[in-house]
C-alpha cells in the first residue's frame, strides 16, 4: 500500500512538471512573467525610504507644502510583471477616451472600444500611467492621497466644492456619509464629479424619473460597466440595492462601494482604486510585513474603472478643491507605491520625433490639459484641449505663445491593424511647455525633511533569516539580507558574480556571490535561489523544472547546490516540492 501510494504521488508531481513547463513554454511570455505565487509588502514613512527616482520629486513637494507626509508602499511586485497581459495589459482593462486630439501612439492597435468615445489603451501607454513617478507633480499627487482620513474637512469645504452644482443640496448627506463610512468627505465630492460630471444639470442617473427605473438612484454609477446602456445598468444596481431615496442612495452608496468594496480592502488612494496592486488590508508601518497569495486575494482584478486616466482626473479635481478652499498645507498624507526592478523611467508615448521639430510636453495643473487655439492668444478659438503630457513639436513662438504641431488619431484601419491620424497645428501658452528629457525640478533634498530610517524590509518577511560557513562556501537561508551577513561580519564585504560591491543592506544575498571576510573568498549558495537573483520565486521554480525536463540543465556546481533545496545532493522532483512549499508559505527552507 505504502509503495502504491509513492508512485501515485510521484505521477501526479511529473504531471504537474509537464503541465507547468507547458505553461511556462507555450503560453505568451508576457503572460507567464505574471505569475508569481505571493508578494510580501509593506509600508516605510518618510522620503529617505523611497527609491532615489522618487526622492528629488517628492522632495520638492515638502519644500511647497511642509505638512505633507509621504509614505512609499512596498508592494512586492516586479514591474514586468506589473506590466504584463496578465496582470495590467490585458484587452480592454485599461481604456482612454479618444477625443480629438490623442496621439495614436496611445491607443491599442487591436482597436476596439469600450464605452462609447473609450478604445482599449496601448502597452506603452499603461505602463506611464501605472509609474506613479510620472505624476509625483503638485495636483498629480494627489492620486495617492491617503482618502480613509478626512481630519480637517468642514462642511464648509463640502459646501464650497459643491456650491453651484446639483451636490449642493446633498451637502449634509455627504458629511453624514463621510462620518458613516469613515472616509474622507471630499473623495466622495470627486468621485460623484468624476462619475456623473460637474455641471449644474441633474444627471438622469440621479434624477429618479428615469422610464422604467423611477423611484431609484445611484450616486456612484456602480455597475455601469462598459458597453451599452451604461444608464440603465446603474439604475437596475440601485433597484438591486434597494437605492430608492436620493439621501439613501449617497450615504448607503459611500458605505458599501466607496468604503466596504474599496478602502477597507485596503484601496485607499484614487491610484490604488485603479490599480489593484495591494493585499486585502489596510496595511500600517507597525504591521510590518503581509505576504498575500496572488490568486486568493484576487490581485489585479478589483479595479473600481477601466478609465486610464481617472486616477489623474480625479487627482486634478481633489487638487482643485483643496486649493480653492485654501486647505492645501494641511496635514496630508500620501501613500505612493513602488515596484521591484523599476526602469529608469517610463516616457508618454508619441508617435512624433525627432525630425518633426523640438519636442516639448504638457506640463499643466490642469485635469484635462490646456486648450489648443487657432492663434497666439486666448481670444482666439479653441480647437479641443490638449491633455497633460502630451508630447507636442513646437514651430515658432510669438510672446507668450507657442505654434506647436501634434499627431491626432482619427479612425482604425481593420485591414492594416493601425490607427489614421492627421497632424493638427495650433497655438499653446507656452508657460504649459516643458522639454522632453529636461529635468527642471529643483532639488530640495538637502533643506527639507526626509524622514529616517532605511527601505530595510521588516524582518517579518517569510521564512527564518539565517546562514553558515561550510568550509569555502556560505549557505543562505531564502530570507537572508545583506544586514543579516554584516551584522555578524561587519568588516565584511559582499559582492556580486560580476564584482560589483552589493553596498544596498536591504538587497538579497543571490547565489554566486562572492562574501570576503578576514580577507578570504566564500561563494554564496542561497538554498532554492537557482537563477541567482537573490530572490526564491516562480523564477527558480522555473529554472529547477527546465533541468529535470531536460532543456536546460544546470552544470555550475555553486547553482546546483542552490537548486538542491532539501540537500541530499540530488536535483530531483523532491526538491521541486521544497520549493513549491515555499512559494505557498507551507514551509520554510532552513540550514
Amino acid at each position: 500500500m505504502k509503495k502504491i501510494g509513492i508512485r501515485f504521488l510521484s505521477i501526479i508531481l511529473i504531471f504537474v512538471i509537464i503541465f507547468t513547463f507547458v505553461q511556462a513554454f507555450w503560453i505568451k511570455k508576457e503572460v507567464y512573467a505574471a505569475l508569481s505565487t505571493t508578494y510580501t509588502q509593506y509600508i516605510k514613512s518618510g522620503i529617505s525610504n523611497f527609491p532615489e527616482s522618487y526622492q528629488k520629486k517628492l522632495a520638492y513637494l515638502k519644500y511647497l507644502h511642509p505638512n505633507w507626509e509621504f509614505k512609499a508602499y512596498y508592494t512586492g511586485i516586479s514591474w514586468d510583471e506589473l506590466v504584463s497581459t496578465s496582470a495590467e495589459n490585458a484587452c480592454m482593462k485599461n481604456t482612454i477616451h479618444k477625443g480629438s486630439l490623442l496621439d495614436p501612439a496611445t491607443l491599442c492597435k487591436c482597436g476596439q472600444q469600450g464605452d462609447v468615445g473609450y478604445y482599449d489603451a496601448s502597452n506603452i501607454m499603461v505602463r506611464y500611467y501605472l509609474d506613479p513617478r510620472n505624476f509625483l507633480g503638485e495636483a498629480m499627487v494627489f492620486q495617492f492621497l491617503d482618502l480613509s482620513n478626512g481630519d480637517g474637512i468642514t462642511r464648509e469645504n463640502v459646501l464650497s466644492a459643491t456650491r453651484g452644482t446639483y451636490l449642493e443640496q446633498y451637502t449634509d448627506d455627504i458629511m453624514r456619509a463621510a462620518s458613516e463610512a469613515k472616509i474622507n468627505p471630499l473623495h466622495i465630492v470627486a468621485t460623484i464629479f468624476q462619475e456623473l460630471g460637474d455641471k449644474t444639470g441633474m444627471p438622469s442617473v440621479i434624477s429618479g424619473n428615469v422610464q422604467g427605473y423611477e423611484g431609484y438612484y445611484n450616486f456612484y454609477n456602480y455597475g455601469a460597466t462598459d458597453g451599452g446602456d451604461t444608464l440603465g445598468k446603474a439604475l437596475q444596481k440601485a433597484i438591486s440595492m434597494g437605492w430608492n431615496s436620493p439621501s439613501y442612495a449617497l450615504i448607503d452608496g459611500a458605505k458599501k462601494v466607496l468604503a466596504n468594496n474599496y478602502i477597507s480592502v485596503g484601496q485607499t488612494t484614487k491610484y490604488f482604486y485603479k490599480f489593484d496592486v495591494i493585499g486585502t488590508e489596510i496595511l500600517t508601518e507597525d504591521m510590518g510585513s503581509r505576504t498575500y497569495n496572488v490568486n486568493g486575494d484576487n490581485f489585479y482584478g478589483h479595479q473600481y474603472m477601466t478609465n486610464l486616466r481617472d486616477p489623474s482626473s480625479q487627482a486634478g479635481a481633489l487638487y482643485d478643491i483643496y486649493a480653492d478652499n485654501q486647505i492645501l498645507d494641511s496635514k496630508l498624507i500620501f501613500t505612493i507605491p513602488v515596484y521591484n526592478d523599476m526602469p529608469d523611467s517610463v516616457s508618454v508615448p508619441t508617435s512624433l520625433t525627432s525630425s518633426d521639430g523640438e519636442l516639448y510636453y504638457i506640463n499643466s495643473l490642469k485635469k484635462y490639459g490646456i486648450e489648443f487655439r487657432t492663434g497666439p492668444g486666448s481670444g482666439y478659438a479653441s480647437l479641443g484641449n490638449v491633455y497633460k503630457d502630451t508630447v507636442v513639436a513646437r514651430i515658432i513662438t510669438q510672446g507668450a505663445w507657442s505654434q506647436v504641431k501634434l499627431r491626432a488619431a482619427t479612425t482604425f484601419n481593420t485591414s492594416t491593424k493601425q490607427w489614421n491620424y492627421e497632424t493638427k497645428t495650433g497655438w499653446v501658452s507656452s508657460e504649459y511647455l516643458a522639454k522632453v528629457g529636461v529635468d527642471n525640478i529643483p532639488d530640495y533634498r538637502g533643506q527639507v525633511d526626509m524622514g529616517t530610517g532605511s527601505s530595510t524590509p521588516p524582518t517579518s518577511v517569510f521564512g527564518k533569516a539565517d546562514f553558515k560557513i561550510e568550509d569555502s562556501i556560505i549557505v543562505l537561508t531564502p530570507a537572508t539580507i545583506v544586514k543579516n551577513v554584516k551584522d555578524k561580519y561587519s568588516n565584511c564585504v559582499i559582492k556580486k558574480a560580476d564584482g560589483t560591491v552589493i553596498s544596498d543592506e536591504s538587497a538579497f544575498v543571490p547565489t554566486g556571490a562572492i562574501i570576503i571576510i578576514d580577507s578570504k573568498n566564500y561563494n554564496a549558495v542561497k538554498y532554492g535561489d537557482a537563477n541567482c537573483d537573490g530572490k526564491l520565486d516562480s523564477a527558480d521554480l522555473a529554472v529547477v523544472q527546465k533541468h529535470l525536463l531536460g532543456f536546460s540543465k544546470i552544470t555550475d556546481e555553486t547553482v546546483f547546490n542552490a537548486a538542491d533545496a532539501n540537500k541530499d545532493g540530488k536535483l530531483d522532483s523532491a526538491d521541486l516540492a521544497v520549493i513549491q512549499k515555499y512559494l505557498l508559505r507551507v514551509s520554510d527552507i532552513g540550514l
